[in-house]
């Protein structure tokens, strides 16, 4: 076998983190394979948490003959812990984070390594993601769900609504060094759908007045499993979604003022549905359940707060 790369080398660390999806897996590991960046400059870590599946042998078999990949095993479970696994291990001065069901541009890297030449002093940036999916994705789903889309012009985050992917986020490891890590109370655990580790470390790094940007031209595909082309997973979704945020950005809401957003949201779902001129039924019907959903989240937040 070929020797190993040295470490000083090493610009870019990407790190791929999984769980039990080894045939989403090895649709990312051949996107990176394929990439067009000099290999000298980045390695590739598969963190495996825990899996039970045959990851390991999907991960074994690329590995073979390629001196710039390795894996490492995370026992303990969360997306967060096998994050923070990945920084810790990782040798490049930037680690870059995208998920097992994931696909890269093939100049993914390389626009990685472009940015950072030409702006070494930012620490913290991440790019877009189309959508992709297994199977038609129903008309009812909106057109701008599943995907993150910015503008097309190198920027600040400052916007409270504007955030990165943790499927195409960048970050130098000073960064993790000064700031820490992942928060292990959020991100998935297993098959246990938790939101916000994401939202949390940059609502973290933006408090610490480290800039955030988002760079168009870093892009990659995100699939959009079967799974979630239901009615309940959005909602469910919409749910976590709301609940996490309020936890980690403390909004100045109580019980009632939630509750009372609540019942609101309830009274409007017939104007949603009256309406269906401007969507078809389901989509309107969702439009109306997604408030109450987002509501139910600050709601139940609040309730949590005060325990």
């Amino acid at each position: 076998m070929a020797s190993r790369m040295k470490n000083e080398n090493i610009l870019v660390s990407v790190v791929v983190c999984t769980y039990n999806r080894a045939s989403l897996l090895k649709n990312c590991l051949r996107s990176l394979e394929k990439q067009t960046a000099d290999i000298k400059l980045y390695e590739i870590i598969a963190v495996d948490n825990n899996s039970t599946d045959n990851t390991k042998e999907i991960i074994k078999d690329f590995i073979k003959n390629r001196t710039n990949v390795r894996t490492i095993v995370e026992k303990i479970q969360g997306r967060s812990q096998a994050r923070n696994r990945g920084w810790n291990d990782a040798k490049g001065k930037y680690v870059a984070y995208i998920d097992d069901d994931a696909i890269a541009e093939s100049d993914w890297i390389k626009q990685i390594i472009l940015f950072v030449n030409k702006n070494p002093k930012i620490n913290v940036f991440g790019g877009p993601y189309s959508r992709f999916s297994l199977k038609p994705i129903p008309t009812w789903i909106p057109d701008n769900y599943f995907i993150l889309n910015l503008g097309n012009k190198i920027k600040i985050l400052n916007s409270e609504n504007e955030w990165l992917s943790g499927s195409n986020m960048i970050l130098s490891r000073s960064v993790f060094n000064r700031y820490g890590g992942f928060n292990t109370k959020f991100g998935g655990k297993g098959d246990k759908i938790i939101y916000g580790e994401e939202t949390e470390l940059l609502a973290r790094l933006k408090k610490n007045e480290e800039p955030v940007f988002y760079v168009p031209s870093i892009r990659i595909k995100h699939l959009v499993a079967d799974n979630k082309q239901s009615l309940w997973w959005l909602l469910k979704s919409d749910f976590l979604h709301s609940f996490s945020t309020c936890l980690i950005k403390k909004p100045k809401l109580n019980f009632f003022r939630s509750l009372l957003s609540f019942i609101l949201a309830l009274l409007l779902i017939p104007i949603y549905l009256v309406d269906l001129k401007k969507g078809v039924i389901k989509r309107r019907l969702y439009y109306g359940l997604s408030n109450i959903f987002l509501s139910l989240g600050q709601m139940i937040e609040s309730i949590y707060s005060l325990v």
